[in-house]
């Protein structure tokens, strides 16, 4: 086809890479061995209640966290509940709890590392917890991350140390060097500094602090905590410098310097990014020995290839996608347009380019004031017998007199790359992170500069510390204000509020936006490739040029306006009220959607009240707190942007409980709310502080109700029947003083009971109020403080939902309840099992379907 339909061979060769991938693919996703863990929890013979003796081998070293360390375990063999022993295969994520010293030295004791052979008895944990529209599965993280299942070590007396299993002696000195390098850092710097260097040096994100990497996400820049090109581009060029001190010889300088990357590579764990950055860097090292110079497209493609043959699938995970696009991105759209800039602005007359560019007036003056020396010419001028006069911008011969213009055009060209990568991965950081971030452009720059610097001074800290402490000093607290200053650079930008924004993502058909948007793009890059500025074109030809540029460039921006604003994305009003309880675990959490598109969040689930980690001995105060997403972030905000929204007009607060509470702080910080609603104020309760602090931060209204006010949503009514109006500001929110709310929409009547207990359901039947309803949302989870009989009988609901998750620390659902729900008639449910249950009326008939078919 190559010798005889040219055009045909390009696609031949993508089609044959696509069925040749998806081949691939499908041997690597049948390819499950029986023995699987993973299996085995498909299959039912694993379940999350059931405690296994597991034997397996420790693959790496521990990874240190806040109060705690992570293992990675190979496992081997598996003991079920009945006493089965059978063979076992998977990779299991361990956590186990460091609580004090004592606790210490006992797992020290253990001699936990590289190749040790245990045999545990725990739990193991591959259950979706929250299951809702819009939410990532725990099993799909879980295979992108390669793991089989979960599980958490509660006390060193379960474990057994057996034998030590054969290893590749070199691999463990590796890891050994690596575990003793991050003790070190953690000696040397601050916590916060140390988290960032883990991260950022040696792959263990563990240690980031949720404030530090909070502030790293609303500037775009959290991808330098991310080992992947910028790092590898560091230390490979490093690593190199070094090595031409010892040698000139060139085989010997790659040599070295690729084998002591891929080593390096191999110690932080060869992730995607990290192999991919590798991958490119040794071919650009090796071009030169065989006289050719590494083309990048051929370095990325080859790279892709050569990870996609070794995991197919990883063509669907994020962290792949987002490496190669960015890249990409630079490649295609930044590299050439700084270059195009350079050709223009230093144009001068010659026998290939006689004429002046043909492009616009300000891309060539921008041009000019960039790559324009006026003393080169000069010089060239003087050294020729030839003399002519070129008009250039007074502002390239000025910033060149001041030597102020390399700098400029530093700037410049730094803005340009990260502008192009934000343009390449817009759609994909939507999709995956709804978040935009304005501040990117400009600290990509600066970040990415003192990322480096921050890196050069820690390694020349710790070298130095070796050898002496005070020597040291000076450089630690030179790495210290470098990392304040690199973590803090996104605070101007936030204060004036133009850090970053959260938006949700199409869904449906409307998908199709982004596959348009990318089509798009690829006309424009294909366009900017074939653009020669200098090159003589028939005036025909460049006016259809000219043409076509501008119809592709208005088109792309409509489209990128159309995205980031999300016009579409939400559902109209269909004149139905839509309730859905979410799936938030152990709490609350239900989104009502009024017949007018009115919507009202009441509450947003949280941590449980219970903290079985705390002990007499932690500070709460000084704690560290780490990097790790809240259910209100991860669970409740993820549904509400699958489901199109940017906006909640109103929050209820039932009460302060955390599992109740919390959630709604990050939905505030998220979304656009217009009030929030409660019916108690105590400033002195932690959970509700919190609270307050969020809606005064994001300058939401919070407003007071009591028993007997009614609001309206439209053709909806609330009425509110518990608790009675306070006069007190600080008067406590307890589970006795839940917001209960009977909502009226025709003929249908919804009742949420927060928390209440026996006490507040006696008190509302002995006031006379009417409780009848079709769907009753169970107090306090099903507890057996709570649903007393004459308050079941009083509300003849056909349904009662609870919001429980699967499994639950406290027990709840109790079975007594249960029963005397299902006793009246009604059918009960809970989140846990069914996931989102969603409840549509039209005033008259009731529809109900669950996420869990």
């Amino acid at each position: 086809f190559r010798k005889n339909k040219p055009a045909a061979a390009p696609l031949l060769l993508v089609v044959g890479f696509v069925f040749t991938g998806l081949a691939l693919s499908l041997i690597e996703s049948r390819d499950v061995s029986p023995d699987r863990i993973s299996h085995m929890y498909e299959q039912g013979i694993v379940s999350a209640s059931d405690s296994v003796e597991l034997t397996g081998t420790i693959d790496g070293q521990p990874e240190p966290a806040p109060q705690s360390f992570y293992l990675t375990l190979k496992a081997e063999r598996i003991r079920l509940r009945g006493g089965e022993e059978r063979d076992a295969a998977g990779t299991i994520l361990l956590l186990t709890h460091v609580r004090d010293q004592q606790l210490a030295h006992e797992y020290e004791a253990l001699e936990l590392r590289h190749g040790a052979r245990l045999r545990l008895l725990l739990t193991l944990d591959r259950e979706d917890n929250f299951r809702n529209p819009g939410v990532l599965p725990f099993t799909e993280y879980l295979e992108r991350e390669g793991y089989d299942a979960t599980g958490v070590i509660k006390s060193p007396l379960l474990i057994e140390r057996l034998d030590d299993e054969r290893v590749f002696l070199p691999l463990a000195l590796l890891y050994e060097w690596r575990e003793h390098l991050q003790r070190r850092i953690h000696y040397l710097f601050s916590p916060e500094t140390a988290g960032v260097l883990d991260a950022a040096l040696l792959g263990n994100h563990y240690n980031i602090s949720l404030g530090a990497a909070e502030r790293f996400r609303a500037g775009g820049t959290f991808h330098v905590l991310v080992i992947s090109g910028f790092q590898i581009a560091f230390i490979g060029g490093l690593l190199l410098l070094v090595v031409r001190w010892f040698t000139k010889r060139r085989i010997l300088q790659v040599t070295f310097a690729a084998t002591l990357l891929w080593t390096y590579t191999i110690a932080v764990g060869a992730d995607a990014s990290v192999a991919r950055s590798a991958f490119m860097f040794t071919v650009v090292l090796l071009g030169p020995l065989v006289s050719r110079r590494a083309h990048t497209l051929n370095s990325l493609g080859g790279a892709a290839t050569a990870l996609l043959v070794w995991h197919p699938n990883d063509l669907f995970d994020p962290s792949f996608q987002l490496t190669f696009i960015s890249v990409l991105s630079i490649v295609t759209i930044a590299l050439p347009l700084i270059s195009r800039m350079q050709q223009v602005g230093s144009w001068r007359p010659a026998h290939e380019t006689p004429y002046p560019p043909a492009v616009p007036g300000w891309f060539r003056g921008l041009s000019e004031t960039l790559f324009w020396s006026e003393r080169e010419w000069k010089t060239e001028m003087a050294r020729s017998n030839i003399r002519y006069r070129l008009f250039k911008t007074t502002w390239a011969i000025s910033l060149e007199r001041w030597r102020l213009q390399k700098l400029l055009r530093f700037a410049t060209n730094a803005i340009v790359i990260s502008a192009s990568v934000q343009i390449g991965m817009l759609p994909m950081m939507i999709i995956y992170f709804h978040r935009v971030s304005f501040a990117a452009l400009l600290l990509n720059i600066f970040v990415g500069g003192l990322m480096a610097l921050l890196l050069l001074m820690a390694v020349a800290a710790t070298l130095i510390s070796m050898l002496s402490g005070g020597l040291a000093a000076p450089l630690k607290m030179i790495t210290e204000k470098i990392d304040w200053l690199m973590i803090h650079a996104v605070d101007p930008f936030k204060w004036l509020g133009i850090d970053s924004i959260r938006m949700p993502h199409y869904r449906g058909w409307m998908v199709g936006i982004y596959v348009l948007y990318f089509l798009v793009l690829g006309l424009l890059v294909i366009g900017l490739a074939r653009w020669k500025p200098l090159r003589l074109n028939e005036p025909a030809k460049r006016t259809l040029a000219q043409r076509s540029l501008v119809i592709a460039t208005a088109t792309f921006l409509l489209l990128a306006i159309t995205i980031v604003g999300h016009p579409f994305s939400g559902d109209r009003p269909d004149g139905n009220l839509h309730v859905d309880f979410l799936d938030v675990g152990q709490g609350d959490s239900a989104l009502l959607t009024m017949p007018d598109g009115t919507t009202l969040l009441i509450d947003g689930g949280g941590r449980p009240n219970i903290d079985w980690q705390k002990t007499d001995e932690i500070d709460d105060s000084e704690s560290f707190e780490r990097d790790a997403r809240s259910v209100g972030e991860r669970v409740v905000s993820e549904y509400l942007w699958g489901r199109g929204l940017d906006r909640i007009d109103y929050v209820l607060a039932t009460h302060a409980d955390a599992d109740h509470i919390d959630g709604l702080n990050d939905v505030v910080r998220n979304f656009k709310v217009r009030g929030a609603i409660v019916a108690r104020t105590p400033v002195d309760d932690p959970g509700y502080r919190r609270f307050a602090e969020a809606m005064k931060e994001m300058r939401v209204a919070v407003e007071r109700i009591g028993a007997g006010d009614l609001m309206r949503f439209g053709s909806v009514s609330a009425q509110v029947l518990w608790p009675t109006a306070s006069g007190d500001d600080n008067a406590p929110s307890r589970n006795n003083d839940s917001v209960v709310l009977r909502f009226n929409y025709g003929e249908s009547f919804i009742l949420f009971t927060g928390d209440v207990e026996r006490e507040a359901e006696l008190a509302m039947l002995a006031a006379g109020l009417d409780l009848r309803s079709d769907i009753v949302k169970v107090a306090h989870h099903g507890s057996k403080t709570s649903s007393v009989e004459p308050f079941i009988d009083a509300s003849e609901p056909s349904k009662a939902i609870i919001s429980v998750g699967r499994s639950s620390i406290f027990g709840h659902p109790n079975k007594d309840v249960v029963e005397r729900w299902r006793a009246s008639g009604a059918q009960v449910m809970t989140t846990g099992q069914s996931g989102t249950i969603s409840v549509v009326t039209d005033g008259h008939k009731l529809q109900l379907n669950t996420y869990v078919r």
